[in-house]
């Protein structure tokens, strides 16, 4: 008889990642963009939720490190990827951090090639302080990959803010203005910005969200699996995207910027 723990695992698997659709979208369109390597090139995942972009990462060839404040989240991928899916440790980690802090990380395993920050940013108040930390982390001629809530879409803008910074949004979201206030002073150099997530895919995954709350995660499987045929209506760039997606670069021959210095504190991600 197969243990429950493993059966639960399995049936995650199946499902992997889940069914919120935009983070689907993402974990189809942001991979592409990611580096190649051959086992020697490192990279972060910052705030790596479910672990989804760090296994996309992983399986181009890269080290990979993942990272949050939550423990429930950390051992939630080790017993995926470690247990079930028997990825080495050493290929494929995951450690409760706080990004404010790049220190401990530098540490153990000096500046990264890449690093994926996805739908991280807009949690934290002290998001310039977040983003001098990436750099800090990132050597030079690395990219960071940023994703964040589209803050010009309607529900975006409307979604109630959390202002104690417990989990939920403490702003809307960012623009393309906002993303370059926010990345060039610290000295990053700000590729296009691409949009994510068309209108039947949040029409849908507002009503998933919906039942979920009301019934369970289970009760949103129905209406996911009828907006799968459907999602290929949606533009590949919306014209009011649900999310924003980045690359940020930091230039190979570092220049002195009014924003660099790094405070360190470990409080929150």
């Amino acid at each position: 008889m197969i243990p429950k723990s493993l059966l639960k695992e399995r049936l995650k698997w199946w499902l992997y990642p889940g069914i919120n659709l935009h983070a689907r979208d993402r974990n189809r369109r942001l991979p592409p963009h990611f580096g190649r390597g051959d086992g020697g090139r490192r990279v972060l995942d910052a705030g790596c939720g479910n672990g989804m972009l760090a296994w996309q990462a992983y399986r181009l060839g890269n080290r990979v490190v993942g990272v949050t404040l939550k423990e429930n989240e950390a051992e939630g991928c080790r017993r995926l990827f470690h247990g079930l899916l028997r990825v080495p440790e050493s290929a494929l980690s995951f450690e409760v951090h706080n990004l404010r802090d790049p220190a401990p990380l530098l540490e153990r395993h000096g500046q990264f090639d890449e690093i994926i920050c996805a739908e991280v940013i807009e949690h934290i108040v002290d998001d310039r302080r977040v983003c001098r930390s990436l750099w800090e982390m990132l050597r030079p001629g690395g990219v960071v990959h940023i994703t964040t809530p589209n803050a010009e879409h309607p529900y975006n803008a409307s979604f109630p803010l959390d202002r104690s910074e417990s989990g939920g949004h403490v702003r809307a979201g960012y623009t393309a203005a906002t993303f370059r206030e926010l990345l060039e002073p610290i000295g990053f150099e700000i590729g296009p910005v691409r949009g994510l997530g068309g209108p039947v895919r949040q029409a849908f995954n507002s009503r998933i969200k919906k039942v979920q709350e009301r019934f369970g995660a289970p009760a949103g499987l129905p209406l996911f699996l009828l907006a799968l045929p459907l999602l290929p209506l949606d533009r590949a760039e919306p014209p009011v995207p649900f999310s924003l997606y980045v690359q940020a670069t930091k230039p190979q021959a570092e220049s002195p910027t009014r924003d660099r210095a790094v405070s360190v504190s470990p409080d929150a991600e």
